[in-house]
């Protein structure tokens, strides 16, 4: 690559990078409180969950009765666990049956 490739290269990633901030932050400012997502998920011999996908990419596991949050993942990476995450005390929806409380 030559100088000048490189360089037209490097302002064209700035640019990129630039217009990503410039789109995070519009994201942000425009973000609803309302889920981008939001199912509930039915497992055999276990209760069901409510699934939402909320800004910025953060995945939710909730009880459907009760709203608390069962699971919660780091912004953007779905199947990692949010660091000090806590769940309710006695809430793993793994472990109750449908119809109990």
């Amino acid at each position: 690559m030559t100088p000048a490739q490189q360089a037209a290269h490097d302002a064209a990633m700035e640019a990129a990078a630039r217009t990503l901030g410039h789109a995070c932050t519009f994201a942000t400012l425009h973000a609803t409180t309302t889920p981008l997502f939001q199912r509930t998920m039915r497992r055999p011999q276990s209760a069901p969950v409510l699934v939402r996908v909320v800004w910025p990419g953060v995945l939710l596991v909730c009880d459907p009765k009760t709203g608390d949050v069962l699971a919660e993942s780091e912004p953007g990476k779905p199947q990692q666990l949010k660091a000090g995450f806590l769940p309710p005390a006695g809430q793993s929806p793994a472990m109750r049956r449908p119809g109990a409380s």
